[in-house]
């Protein structure tokens, strides 16, 4: 989450009780590359929106129940980031 933050030029927001990513990066993402997404998009599914506007595919074990992005989920951001920044 650092790393997406840093590729963007912001600061990571703090993650949430329990260790899980806050919706902020994602929307941070959106916003920062314009990508057009609702911001009504519960984490998992902006996640993905992110990942599939990148032209890449999102596996099942990109998320975890409970409205998480697993870490596989967030590095496959980190990958959609780098492609529209390049």
């Amino acid at each position: 989450m650092v790393e997406i933050a840093a590729r963007l030029g912001l600061a990571a927001p703090p993650m949430s009780s329990g260790s899980t990513e806050p919706k902020l990066i994602f929307t941070m993402v959106n916003e920062r590359l314009g990508l057009g997404l609702s911001a009504r998009l519960a984490k998992p599914e902006m996640a993905r929106a992110i990942v599939e506007a990148a032209g890449d595919h999102w596996h099942p074990d990109f998320e975890s129940r409970g409205a998480t992005v697993t870490k596989n989920g967030l590095l496959a951001v980190l990958d959609a980031v780098a492609f529209f920044l390049a």
